[in-house]
Formats: C-alpha cells, structure tokens, sequence
C-alpha cells in the first residue's frame, strides 16, 4: 500500500510540474519607420554650373534629419523625358552625363558633369528621393 501511495505521489508531483511549464514567445519591438518617397520635378533651367562642364541641383528635405543623416539611407533616381517609363538610378552615366548625389541634414545635391563635349544643363526630369530609416547596427 506504502508502494501504491507512493507511486501516486510521484506520479501527481510530475503532473503539476509539466502542466505547468508554458511556451513562452518574446518578441523584440523595432522601432523602424517605412521609406519615404519624394518626387520632384527638375527644369533644365534650374540647374547651377559649377566649373566648366558640371551642373548641381539642390533639394530641399526637411524630412532629411540628423536621424537618417546618420542611421538612415538615401537613394536617389531620375526619370527624363526621353525615357519617362523607367527610373534610373543613380550615380551613372546616362545621357551624356556623369550622375552622382551627396546628402547633408536637409539637402540632397545632385550633380551631372556633362561628358559629351558641348556643356548643356541637362533635359527636364523628375527626381525621386527616398529616405529609408534603419536601426543602428553597431
């Protein structure tokens, strides 16, 4: 009888014990903000000459702060009118220009040397900038 008791008592202790583990999920909260998109249209006459065959554009991002200035990523594309069913990305060398952009807090510059031999400001086009936010990685 001591036996069978026993076994009882065992038996019970290792069924509260097992019915009380439970899976337990952590998930981590990321604080990341989806891309933003900015499109803006860019005359020819618009476009600064700075040497003897480059050209600047600046835009104007209030979005573009100090956070993805420093944690974020920028990308830049243009989409002229000569080919208006596709964006290009750049830099690149498209239609007799080196493309190329740099970024601070609040502008983006883009930049085209005009490598055909007669300096031009280039064809009318729209930019595309977009600002992707990301977590800090180190």
């Amino acid at each position: 009888m001591k036996r069978l008791l026993f076994a009882a008592l065992i038996g019970t202790a290792a069924l509260v014990s097992f019915s009380s583990c439970k899976k337990e999920y952590i998930t981590q909260e990321v604080n990341v903000l989806d891309g933003t998109s900015y499109v803006f249209p860019v005359k020819s006459t618009e476009w600064v000459k700075e040497g003897n065959n480059t050209y600047r554009k600046d835009i104007q991002i209030s979005d573009l702060d100090k956070r993805y200035y420093e944690d974020g990523h920028v990308s830049v594309a243009i989409n002229v009118d000569a080919t208006p069913d596709r964006y290009e990305a750049i830099p690149s060398e498209l239609y007799g220009y080196q493309f190329s952009y740099n970024y601070s807090i609040g502008v983006v510059r883009i930049y085209a040397n005009d490598v055909s031999g007669t300096p031009a400001a280039p064809d009318n086009m729209i930019v595309k900038v977009v600002l992707t936010d990301a977590t800090i990685g180190n």
